[in-house]
């Protein structure tokens, strides 16, 4: 079932209202970016059940397209690999823009929509890093504590080692102090 061939329907008592793909692309673009209304007040505002309006937007996270992309899809692409930093990037440059202009940079800089929700949610987990990057840093963290034991013991190691020559040093130079007076 895909977002493009489908123009939305929703039942208003008994008479089913038809919605076009463009109307529908709006109340998405109104959905999502920076200035995002929530579905239920969105609902408030232009009539459309806040059910429809929550299923558009996520069959349209789901999509990599909203209808109006040429390109293949996304499992069709080659998978694209972003690093942190860029990611960021676009985070910060999409954080800015709504609707048209949303579409626009993400068809220019060939991100869909759906990776860019992604990034989204991940960013702001409540705030939370996700269990994996969590997981990961206990085990760090468990690893360092270890080495630094560890470091801590080899270096009263050589603590010791010091004092001990220090101290066969000593009692040698008494010896030979005492050897010499003889």
């Amino acid at each position: 079932m895909s977002f493009r061939n489908i123009v939305g329907r929703e039942r208003d008592g008994n008479v089913r209202k038809t919605y076009s793909l463009a109307f529908k692309q709006k109340m998405v673009a109104k959905l999502i970016g920076k200035h995002a209304t929530s579905a239920h007040r969105l609902s408030q505002e232009t009539g459309v059940s806040q059910t429809a309006l929550s299923h558009w937007r996520k069959e349209a996270r789901s999509l990599s397209e909203m209808g109006q992309d040429p390109r293949p899809p996304a499992e069709v692409r080659a998978r694209r690999t972003w690093t942190w930093g860029r990611k960021v990037e676009i985070l910060a440059a999409t954080a800015e823009l709504d609707g048209e202009q949303l579409t626009t940079y993400l068809a220019r800089e060939d991100v869909t929509l759906a990776e860019l929700e992604r990034w989204r949610s991940a960013l702001h987990e409540d705030g939370n890093p996700p269990l994996a990057a969590t997981k990961r840093i206990k085990q760090l963290e468990r690893e360092l504590a270890r080495k630094e034991k560890a470091l801590a013991e080899a270096a009263a190691l050589l603590i010791l080692k010091k004092k001990l020559e220090d101290y066969y040093s000593a009692a040698e130079d008494e010896d030979t102090d005492d050897e010499s007076e003889k």
